[in-house]
């Protein structure tokens, strides 16, 4: 007994240690770069159709109020591959080309979210009939739906850049392993096909940013404060782990040893817990996000100085404003779309 303990003490003080150093290196190279020379942070938002109409919302009717009502100018979209392409070599694009008229419409600009994994769960949004192939007919699949879809909107006077998958070296959601050799095959078709710059993404906290920082022109970084833990059936939180300097250290160092720009490509905006939040109580909602909540998360992804931060959880707000009559949320994140 005496000897496991000893054991885990050594691997708490060589974790520890390194966490240390880790930290330290990072601290140098915030303080060895000169300052940048920031702009505060511009806020826009994240928008997922098909989780608007999830709620019981009309996703028309909350999208025109996210630009008529927040006058958002900034948005994420998706294209699901299983809403884009329901049937083999059949597309439907008529709920994307409404987002993407009514983003011009307004002046929007926006990030297209691209290929086979993208927000929300179950991250690879794989239609029925490209289940049960075999991974090398999946991605080839895949390849022929990114040309489709680039293709429809390179034109768009709302696109801004494409989001080349999401997260794609983070082991999460209902995907195949990580291919960096296929993400490489994404990428190049794309830059073939248009010449908008290209996103990438990564977790804000779980990784370090340098690998997949080696693709694309952007790095996107989540940024989540409280998250629910599976493991321990708990909500934790980052506050005290990761001051809003570790990413500004983080992105100074992608910037030195890539020369790409990283802005918050997901902040938390929207409740997190052991079940989707409609199955929550209004207690155990604020656990993970009070309004004062938001108004930190806010401020915190200001003193990050990243250049731009993407709320995620706008669907969130409208659905306590018009099924909870609490528009609490709605009205406090407003404010922040004004630049």
């Amino acid at each position: 007994m005496k000897k496991k303990r000893g054991n885990r003490v050594v691997r708490w003080l060589v974790g520890s240690v390194s966490i240390a150093m880790a930290v330290v290196v990072l601290a140098g190279v915030l303080l060895a770069v000169p300052s940048w020379k920031t702009r505060p942070t511009v806020f826009g938002a994240s928008f997922d159709a098909q989780h608007a109409a999830g709620l019981g919302l009309d996703w028309r009717q909350s999208y025109l109020a996210v630009l008529d009502d927040l006058k958002v100018k900034r948005l994420r979209l998706d294209s699901y591959w299983s809403v884009i392409e329901p049937n083999e070599g059949k597309y439907d694009f008529i709920a994307l080309d409404y987002q993407m008229d009514e983003a011009a419409k307004h002046g929007a600009s926006v990030i297209l979210t691209i290929g086979r994994k993208q927000p929300r769960w179950p991250e690879c949004h794989v239609p029925s009939w490209a289940e049960k192939l075999p991974e090398t007919e999946q991605q080839a699949a895949v390849l022929n739906m990114l040309s489709v879809v680039v293709a429809r909107y390179k034109d768009s006077p709302a696109l801004k850049m494409w989001q080349l998958e999401n997260e794609p070296l983070l082991d999460f959601g209902g995907c195949p392993p990580e291919d960096r050799n296929f993400l490489a095959q994404e990428e190049a078709l794309v830059r073939s096909l248009d010449s908008h710059p290209i996103m990438v993404t990564d977790s804000g906290e779980l990784n370090s940013w340098l690998p997949v920082s080696r693709y694309g022109d952007v790095l996107g970084a989540t940024m989540y404060r409280t998250v629910w833990s599976g493991r321990t059936d708990k909500l934790f939180s980052y506050d005290y782990l990761f001051p809003a300097w570790i990413y500004r250290a983080k992105a100074r160092l992608v910037g030195l040893v890539r020369g790409k720009p990283v802005l918050i490509s997901e902040l938390q905006g929207e409740p997190w817990g052991a079940r989707p939040f409609v199955e929550m109580s209004q207690e155990e909602r604020r656990a993970s996000l009070s309004l004062g909540r938001l108004m930190e998360l806010e401020r915190f992804a200001r003193r990050s100085q990243l250049p731009e931060a993407y709320w995620w959880g706008v669907e969130y707000w409208y659905w306590e404003k018009e099924i909870n009559n609490e528009p609490a949320f709605w009205e406090a994140a407003r404010n922040s779309f004004i630049e």
